[in-house]
């Protein structure tokens, strides 16, 4: 394929476009203006259904097991303080579980030391009751007792309260919501806020940390985005200062902020004029990758305006020529980044799918508007006398040159270059076996932003799990539950969910509940209060003797764990964090020991929101995994169907190469997880490189057209576009730079992740490039023009 018959029909093209300016201008205007009146119908939203092929049996599941026990979802407040057991902290213990009861939506029932069930001994067998059903009592000795007795408690300690009395939690069970999670936390989570921040439940003797799914989602998402909209913003920013420090000029400036804008208000409308719904956590990637390359299509083309206007004076001829030398590269990066983008329909999932589409036509609408714009807004002014200075430089600057001699110094120590860039990637290489795939809350997240702090905070707690799941057991008969083999084997797989790395465990008793403990509690109890008679009875009639008093008596935690009709119950397991490789490990160990305990049981299983979640991840990042592996073969096929060559193909895909390695030995290294976002910002770098190689590459083609010499060819490619790489690069990683000043790790994890492929995709364009193909001569023999310009 001829780079010289490519760029004379651009050449065509811009002769065209600048006769029908005002033609183009004007179709330009009309399809924004259609598509910015279709934002008004566009939907983004962040709904977990989009997430999950088999959403409809998760949500069934996850439906039939809240329509049994009600709702999985609940409002916490982990309280700390000297003595949880003090007058004033339980009073406001007291007080705040009253106000959250009445002000926050589907609240239900209050779980705190002073809401408790408890079976006493009596003379008459024994009777439930509240400790501090009358009140916090204003003697001492009497408060000391229920203290005492409390903490006798197994069922209690070091689940509801520490054995120390510093920490303790006041439980918001929620009712069952209709909405899904994003709906109802935009209702739970704002009252329920304003109550915490009373400043009447502030006070130097307890400390309040309030979590729960609905509240910490909610504070997630609404941090996330602020540092997100924040960080683009002053990226935008920092854009237009580069832009002015580089370009100078008033036109270079606001065509590539239209460009930006325009492209995304365009497609995102177009997307709602068509009824597609997006997703609002993965609109970033658009975003980001449509400043990026709006930049870079921009310098490219200004500068090469700028050279010729210098040669010439001329600036509608220069226009023209511009479009010659830069048309078809910019449209062939355009086809390589959509191709990358729609990599992402490979990974399955529907939102990524989304983001793929979506990105892909954002990269088209912002080459339509550069390819539009650039040549109409340059098109008007006056023309003027060549510079004189540059006559005998072909325009060049003294920048230029300078980059062209740094080329041919590289070219000069050709094979330093492929030693130096063969043992940089024997370094790293071994990196890449390092890498874990896996999301690690804590390590994505960081503790610099204050809510994540806390939720940490609370995690390393002795009470403290910000997460958890519950794994069901269901019989087809009625009473099932009820015979003791059942109880002792639930028991059991607490036991061993105990031992799993996941699960938390308070000075040596694993976070795992279950009805268990209110039949031993109950058992203890009739047998005169005896710790040895904290067990399940062998005798399923005393059990079902037990379970019954403890009903008629006023006890109101046993279907809390357990059906009406006794078919099913279920353990509630606490996570000491959120590993979720190890949380789907642990999850295979419990689904094989329930099928194990429970070989009879008509449904057992495991359900909840963290269970999806890390299983989401994997998927996720498999996906991702699979995308960039995806995008690197279709951007392959392209380099060698653009180039005629597979050699070509190969040399232009190695700068592409070098960013992924670098990074991922550097994550190896470092101990950085490969993650759903670090997973999803690959092709996104990798749609940007390609930019550079391509014009690169593409430019060195064309000039050994003209020449016939692979060194003259390259040299004068250092002296039009060397300058022009560097700036685009330069301003690009000043954008993402932006990240690194986020309290957020994920968020940080996106700007080195950038400067550092950017950067080293375009030191592998100035050195490896350039001299494979020289070493390589791909592109054919030489003649013997010797560097001269055929004609």
């Amino acid at each position: 394929m001829k780079v010289t018959r490519i760029n004379n029909w651009f050449e065509k093209f811009g002769r065209f476009e600048v006769k029908h300016r005002w033609a183009f201008l004007l179709c330009l205007i009309v399809v924004s203006v259609v598509g910015t009146l279709g934002l008004s119908r566009l939907t983004l939203d962040n709904g977990e259904e989009d997430w999950f092929d088999d959403w409809e049996t998760t949500k069934k599941n996850q439906d039939h097991f809240e329509d049994i026990f009600g709702s999985t979802d609940s409002l916490l407040a982990h309280i700390k303080a000297d003595d949880v057991f003090d007058p004033e902290v339980l009073k406001m213990i007291d007080e705040l579980g009253d106000d959250l009861l009445q002000n926050v939506p589907y609240a239900q029932s209050i779980t705190s030391l002073m809401e408790l069930s408890l079976p006493i001994g009596t003379e008459e067998g024994f009777e439930v009751t509240s400790p501090f059903e009358d009140g916090v009592p204003s003697d001492a000795s009497e408060l000391a007792e229920k203290k005492s007795f409390i903490l006798s408690r197994q069922s209690l300690v070091n689940t509801l309260v520490s054995a120390d009395a510093t920490e303790t939690w006041l439980i918001v069970n929620l009712e069952q919501y209709s909405e899904n999670l994003t709906e109802a936390m935009e209702k739970i989570a704002p009252p329920a806020m304003k109550v915490f921040s009373d400043p009447k439940y502030k006070s130097d003797k307890w400390e309040i940390r309030p979590a729960g799914m609905s509240y910490t989602e909610y504070e997630e998402e609404a941090v996330t985005m602020n540092q997100l909209v924040t960080r683009i913003l002053t990226g935008f920013i920092v854009m237009l200062v580069c832009l002015t420090v580089f370009i100078r000029s008033l036109r270079g400036i606001v065509v590539p902020s239209i460009s930006t804008v325009g492209a995304l208000t365009t497609t995102l409308g177009f997307s709602g004029w068509l009824g597609i719904k997006g997703n609002n956590s993965m609109l970033m990637i658009t975003v980001l990758l449509s400043m990026a390359l709006a930049v870079g299509y921009s310098v490219h083309y200004i500068n090469s305006f700028k050279m010729h206007f210098r040669k010439t004076g001329k600036r509608k001829e220069s226009i023209v020529l511009s479009v010659r030398d830069s048309g078809w590269a910019l449209f062939f990066t355009v086809i390589t980044t959509m191709a990358g983008m729609l990599s992402f329909l490979a990974a399955g999932i529907k939102p990524m799918r989304w983001v793929g589409g979506i990105t892909a036509a954002a990269v088209f609408a912002v080459f339509a508007y550069i390819i539009i714009l650039l040549p109409v807004l340059y098109s008007f002014g006056k023309d003027k006398e060549p510079d004189s200075t540059f006559v005998n430089t072909q325009g060049a600057t003294k920048a230029d040159l300078r980059v062209e001699s740094m080329g041919k110094a590289i070219l000069n120590k050709k094979w330093i270059t492929v030693i130096a860039t063969a043992l940089a990637m024997a370094a790293v290489i071994p990196g890449i076996f390092k890498i874990e795939v896996n999301m690690n809350y804590s390590d994505m997240m960081g503790e610099r932003t204050p809510y994540i702090k806390r939720l940490l905070e609370i995690t390393r707690s002795q009470l403290g799990s910000q997460y958890d799941y519950e794994v069901l057991i269901e019989y087809k008969d009625e009473d099932a539950i009820k015979n003791p083999q059942v109880l002792k084997n639930m028991d059991i797989l607490a036991e061993r969910i105990g031992t799993l790395s996941q699960t938390k465990v308070s000075n040596g008793k694993p976070r795992v509940s279950s009805v268990t403990k209110i039949v031993k509690e109950m058992n203890r109890t009739l047998n005169e209060d005896r710790e040895d008679a904290y067990i399940i009875p062998d005798d399923q009639d005393l059990v079902t003797q037990i379970m019954f008093l403890y009903e008629i008596s006023g006890g109101t935690d046993l279907y809390d764990y357990i059906s009406n009709d006794f078919r099913a119950a279920y353990l509630k397991v606490e996570l000491a964090g959120y590993d979720g490789e190890e949380i789907v490990k642990n999850l295979a160990d419990v689904k094989k020991w329930v099928a194990e305990l429970f070989p009879d049981a008509e449904n057992a299983g495991v359900v909840g929101e963290v269970v999806q979640y890390a299983q989401m991840n994997r998927k996720l990042v498999r996906g991702s995994i699979k995308s960039i592996g995806t995008s690197l073969v279709i951007i392959l096929v392209l380099l060698v169907l653009a180039f005629t060559s597979v050699r070509t193909g190969f040399i232009a895909m190695i700068p592409n190469v070098v960013p992924i390695v670098l990074i991922g030995g550097i994550m190896g290294y470092a101990g950085v997880n490969l993650d759903m976002i670090t997973a999803m910002i690959m092709p996104m770098i990798l749609g940007i490189a390609v930019d550079d190689t391509i014009h690169f590459t593409n430019h060195i083609k064309y000039h050994f057209e003209l020449t016939g010499n692979y060194r003259s060819a390259i040299e004068n490619s250092y002296r039009e576009i060397g300058k022009t790489m560097i700036m685009t690069t330069v301003i690009l990683c000043a954008m993402f730079a932006i990240f690194l000043t986020s309290t957020m790790n994920v968020l940080v994890n996106i700007g080195w992740l950038s400067v550092v492929g950017l950067g080293s995709a375009l030191i592998a364009d100035y050195t490896i490039t350039p001299v494979l193909l020289y070493i390589a001569k791909p592109f054919g023999k030489e003649n013997k023009t010797n560097g001269f310009v055929r004609t």
